[in-house]
């Protein structure tokens, strides 16, 4: 069987920093998120920011079988980071 990656035409590249991450019998979810200050300027001027929303962009629910396999790739090449990070000292 032959194997072909294609970009769905919806795709796009995103940054996170953050992710809320569920795990029960019925499912997994990995909701990708990032942080956006909500900027404000006062009366001398000066830019400030009172509240920060978190936006979820990707909501992905998996298996509970698919969430294992996801977590362990991520787990095999942080792995291989680090003894990347090591052999760089």
């Amino acid at each position: 069987m032959k194997l072909e990656i294609v970009m769905d035409p919806e795709f796009r590249t995103v940054h996170i920093d953050g992710a809320i991450v569920t795990l029960n019998p019925n499912f997994g979810q990995l909701a990708l998120t990032y942080d956006q200050p909500e900027f404000k300027i006062s009366p001398n001027g000066d830019i400030y920011t009172d509240k920060i929303q978190k936006r979820v962009i990707l909501d992905a629910r998996l298996s509970p079988e698919a969430f294992r396999a996801l977590a362990c790739t991520m787990m095999e090449h942080l792995q291989q980071y680090d003894e990347w990070l090591k052999q760089r000292k």
